[in-house]
Formats: C-alpha cells, sequence, structure tokens
C-alpha cells in the first residue's frame, strides 16, 4: 500500500500536474488573455508594496530557476565543473539566501493585505488562501534545505535522479525517494498542486510580467495633461 501511494504521488501525479498546467495556461492565454494581467494593490496602497513585491518576485523567480538547474542538469554534466558535494553546498547557501528573500517579502504582502482595509476590503479569500499556499510551500522549502545539509549527498543527489526520470517518463520515479522526508515529499506535493491551479490564478501574470518591473522605482507614473495654444 506504501509503494502505491509513494508510485500515485511521485511516479503519476507530476505528469497529472504538469498536464493540467499546459493544458490550462494554454487555454488561459487563448480564450481569455485579456483577464492575465493581476489588478495591481499599488492603486489602494503603496506602504509595503515595493519591499514586499520585489523581494518576493526576486526571490521566488531565482529559487525557480535554482531548482530547474539543480534538478534536470544531468549528473555528467555538472561534473565537469563541480562534485555533487560542491553543488549541494551552492544549493544549500543560494536556497537559503533566496528563499528566505521569498518568505519575508510574501510575509510583508500578506500582512499588508490583512491590515491595511482598503486592500482588505478588494480583496477575495482566493486572495488570502494563494498567498498563504504560497508561504507555506516557500516554508517547506526553507525546511528541506536543513535537512539537505545534514543529510548525505547520496540522499540530496537522488532528488536530481527522481526528477530526471519523472521528466523520461521512468516507471520506477517515485522508488527513488521513497525513504526520504516527509518534509522533501510535502514540498514536492505542495508544490505539483500549485502548478495544477497556477492557470486559474493570479499566477498567470507571470506570463505578462514586463521585465521593467524589476527596474521600476515603485511610484506610479502620472502623465502631465496638455494645454492648447491660442490659436
Amino acid at each position: 500500500m506504501d509503494n502505491y501511494i509513494n508510485n500515485l504521488f511521485f511516479t503519476y501525479l507530476p505528469h497529472i500536474a504538469m498536464t493540467l498546467f499546459w493544458f490550462g495556461v494554454i487555454t488561459r492565454i487563448v480564450k481569455t488573455s485579456k483577464s492575465l494581467q493581476a489588478e495591481s494593490s499599488q492603486f489602494l496602497s503603496k506602504k509595503g508594496q515595493r519591499w514586499g513585491g520585489n523581494l518576493f518576485h526576486y526571490g521566488i523567480i531565482l529559487v525557480f530557476i535554482g531548482h530547474f538547474t539543480g534538478l534536470f542538469t544531468p549528473e555528467h554534466f555538472y561534473h565537469l565543473f563541480m562534485t555533487t558535494a560542491t553543488k549541494r553546498i551552492l544549493a544549500v547557501i543560494m536556497g537559503s539566501v533566496f528563499g528566505t528573500a521569498a518568505v519575508v517579502g510574501i510575509t510583508i504582502l500578506l500582512v499588508r493585505r490583512l491590515k491595511d482595509q482598503r486592500i482588505k476590503i478588494n480583496s477575495t479569500p482566493a486572495d488570502i488562501l494563494l498567498i498563504v499556499l504560497l508561504l507555506f510551500e516557500m516554508g517547506l522549502g526553507l525546511a528541506s534545505i536543513f535537512i539537505s545539509a545534514g543529510s548525505s549527498v547520496e540522499n540530496y543527489a537522488a532528488l536530481g535522479v527522481w526528477a530526471q526520470k519523472v521528466i523520461t517518463f521512468q516507471p520506477d520515479a517515485g522508488a527513488v525517494i521513497i525513504s526520504h522526508s516527509i518534509i522533501y515529499k510535502l514540498h514536492i506535493v505542495t508544490g505539483l498542486f500549485i502548478f495544477m491551479i497556477f492557470p486559474y490564478t493570479k499566477l498567470m501574470h507571470m506570463f505578462v510580467l514586463p521585465v521593467a518591473y524589476f527596474f521600476r522605482s515603485g511610484y506610479q507614473m502620472v502623465r502631465r495633461g496638455f494645454t492648447k495654444r491660442p490659436v
């Protein structure tokens, strides 16, 4: 029974999640592309938006890049530059820094959304639940970093083996991490759930987020009006 549940969550669920993710993304872009832009709460209140928003967005994007490159880079490739032990040290350091930045940022945004009356009134339960879900996922991620730092190199390397077996449709993918910590497993399952609901939430605005966002000053630009010259 344990093997069946493990296989369900860590061999088949990743494929189900990615199928729902891409189906939802493509459908949303084709059918309701005008609704992709998330409503900005900056128009309601600027307090905390700049620090919270920048810390969260920078942190979460860099964490995602770290996850992607760390999990899907073949061992024989990164061994040309570093050992698995060195790779783990880099992952622990970068994950701690950027993960903490993202957690601090989203915490600021959550407190801001709950305490600022104008924002709270204009927030839906889905907005709050999404932030709480992301915060929970990032908390699990930080906890897993400490587990990685204290566990064997083989235990850390197995996560990459699992991810690469998943994307190559290997039927024994789940067996690779069957003995791993429940923290790792909750982190993976929660992350897959977020991917499944991603297309139907405000997270979709990531696909239309302008690069200029990361260089903005945090202030709203107002265009001056023009006065007609007398003829």
